[in-house]
């Protein structure tokens, strides 16, 4: 039995009723790639991709699979081991108590360790507060993803992928005994699985395994993961022992593109349904959605839904309309890891770029999930108390999956002008200026479809001076931002913003 899967209900139970109903599609949207979905005493738990941002990997749940919010994080501050790109957690109950999540993460140079290594933190309850291990739990030179528990014969598992793509090397998923605690793997890792049929291309990755009618089924994806060239599908496997031998089932994939979806993958077995990731059809700003769909296993055999995801409504928004009123940041905001800004909220919000940031115009950033890409994003600012070179803006960000923020673009004021700027592949063009005049508050807007964007400032939210029509760099998994810069530690302040998807 998969500890992170150890529950039964019919199609969902929502106050103590079976439904039967389609749940929305996506549950959540925005970015929330590589989900790991658990029920804990009657809610449901959901884990996801980070990346770069903080705070780290953060706990959505819900009470009936249809409506999600943010319940906490991990970490606030990243383990010292690890750098950044923190990916694909899996939380698990633990046979000795408490709670464990598995993950992996890019680390700190040392000793020639440069790929991603397997880490774990672990709590009392699953919403914390964590404790990392302090160390990987593995790190080796082609890496360590995809990391899930699985408890058999009295004993616990772990079943991950060693990551040889990044390598032009296959990529088995391989099995090794887990301490009771999940503190430290026990003996050596054993091959269930590797990538050897056409549509699973390069990879065999992100398993997910659970016990049905004397038979383990294992999900697993194939395929390119990310970017508009993707091709991720979801095959299935099948084994009397945990073991094995695995075998693939026949009709492989048993998931893929389709009803308005693209590149469907990284299931986690909750019960009687599967979630995963996907981009909708078209709009790969708004990054991979989480998805939940009904899986039956049957006869030895693996069926998720109607074999694509189903298109409909969309769950929980990304829209918001906040005043920073305070005491505490909303949930939704996260910033980058590696250059966290100073944030005081409370009649406004006053942001800090960290000094690492130099004279970049988004050094210090905060920045929320798009659930689209038909938007408009508006942000009002103190102008009256930018000082020096300080300069507060409003952007469109790169959110990942790689190269945090390498790609964006934005509007930004300091106290005598008004910019627009770009940056493509890391490189800054040169700022082109908007005649706004002098006021108090400057009011910034984006108005976006896709990747054609419009750029404005105002003095007082009625006229404004816009740049026209521009293409933006970033074309996938896209965030909106407020920020800080152009010069080191510069301090500025916003009354409000919003977001309106079209």
């Amino acid at each position: 039995m998969l500890l992170a899967a150890a529950l039964t209900f019919a199609t969902f139970v929502a106050d103590g009723r079976a439904q039967s109903t389609p749940l929305p599609s996506p549950v959540a949207s925005g970015d929330w790639p590589d989900p790991d979905v658990t029920r804990i005493d009657g809610a449901y738990y959901a884990v996801t991709t980070s990346g770069g941002w903080a705070p780290t990997f953060r706990i959505l749940r819900s009470a009936d699979l249809r409506t999600w919010s943010i319940a906490g994080s991990v970490f606030r501050r990243s383990p010292r081991w690890a750098k950044d790109s923190f990916w694909a957690p899996e939380l698990a109950k633990l046979p000795s108590g408490g709670y464990a999540l598995l993950y992996s993460a890019y680390p700190h140079r040392r000793r020639g360790r440069t790929w991603f290594c397997l880490g774990v933190a672990t709590a009392r309850s699953p919403l914390g507060p964590w404790r990392d291990l302090g160390r990987p739990l593995r790190c080796t030179p082609r890496g360590t993803i995809d990391p899930t528990p699985v408890a058999a014969g009295g004993r616990l598992y772990l079943v991950y992928k060693e990551d040889g793509n990044a390598f032009d090397r296959p990529t088995p998923i391989l099995l090794q005994r887990l301490r009771g605690d999940g503190r430290e793997l026990l003996g050596t890792p054993r091959e269930l699985i590797r990538n050897r049929v056409r549509w699973e291309d390069e990879v065999a990755e992100a398993p997910s395994l659970v016990r049905r009618d004397g038979w383990w089924h294992m999900l697993y994806s194939g395929g390119l993961c990310c970017s508009p060239d993707c091709s991720y599908a979801v095959g299935s496997a099948r084994a009397r022992k945990l073991t094995g031998p695995w075998r693939r089932q026949t009709g492989n994939p048993i998931l893929r593109s389709g009803n308005g979806w693209r590149c469907p993958g990284h299931t986690s077995i909750v019960g009687d349904h599967v979630a995963f990731h996907a981009y909708r059809a078209g709009d790969f700003l708004s990054g991979r959605q989480l998805l939940i769909a009904p899986i039956e296993f049957a006869g030895g055999r693996s069926t998720i839904g109607a074999v694509s995801p189903l298109s409909g409504p969309a769950g929980t928004p990304t829209t918001f309309d906040d005043t920073f009123a305070g005491p505490k940041l909303a949930p939704e905001w996260e910033w980058p890891g590696i250059r966290p800004p100073g944030i005081l909220v409370g009649g406004g919000l006053r942001l800090r770029s960290p000094l690492r940031g130099g004279d970049r115009p988004d050094a210090g950033l905060i920045a929320r999930r798009l659930g689209g890409d038909k938007y408009t994003a508006t942000a009002i600012v103190r102008r009256d108390q930018l000082s020096g070179d300080a300069a507060a803006g409003l952007a469109v960000v790169r959110g990942g999956p790689f190269s945090l923020a390498d790609q964006a673009i934005g509007v930004v004021a300091d106290a005598g002008s008004v910019r627009i700027w770009r940056r493509a592949r890391g490189r800054l063009s040169t700022p082109v200026a908007l005649a706004v005049p002098a006021a108090p508050l400057i009011y910034l807007r984006i108005e976006a479809d896709g990747l054609r964007v419009r750029l404005s400032a105002s003095p007082d939210g009625i006229a404004w001076a816009s740049s026209g029509v521009l293409r933006s760099p970033v074309v996938e998994t896209a965030r909106v931002a407020l920020t800080g810069g152009s010069t080191r530690a510069a301090t500025v302040r916003f009354l409000r913003a919003t977001l309106v998807e079209h």
